[in-house]
């Protein structure tokens, strides 16, 4: 198999089996979300509050699937929306109380579940992959731009 068509599945495989991987272990501890929520929920724990298009341009999805998860965590009773008051066409997003008591808990568990995924590999190895990776998001991210510019 040619390099370039080897790294392109062991991507999608890794991707694959890490978020299958990090769900075993949300479940088995109880924690009632997906790992595409969790990701959500973090990263308002990082930030405060954020508007859905914040949130959509940072997770790199599409609004309406940000919308989702947003209403998933909300039925869960980890955030809730509120009108922004400087612009009420804006909705932001703010974990909740309850959120926010889980957040010690949950983010431990994510923790060791990602310890557990990198269980063996040297710490040298891992420094090369995230250069790799943080490569390979720069280039997609130029040719992302320079298609959207043609």
């Amino acid at each position: 198999m040619i390099l370039s068509k080897k790294i392109g599945v062991y991507l999608n495989q890794a991707h694959f089996l890490f978020k299958q991987c990090f769900l075993n272990e949300l479940v088995k501890n109880n924690v009632d979300l997906t790992p595409e929520q969790y990701l959500l929920i973090d990263l308002l724990w990082d930030n405060g509050q954020m508007t859905q298009q914040e949130i959509a341009d940072e997770m790199q999805k599409d609004k309406n699937s940000i919308t989702k998860l947003i209403d998933g965590l909300q039925k869960k009773g980890y955030v809730i929306r509120q009108a922004d008051a400087e612009d009420r066409r804006k909705n932001l997003v703010l974990v909740t109380d309850m959120g926010q008591k889980q957040k010690m808990e949950v983010t431990r568990i994510a923790i060791d579940a990602v310890d557990n995924i990198l269980n063996g590999i040297p710490t040298d190895e891992l420094n090369t992959v995230v250069e790799v990776l943080s490569k390979l998001n720069k280039n997609m991210k130029r040719l992302l731009k320079k298609n959207e510019s043609e």
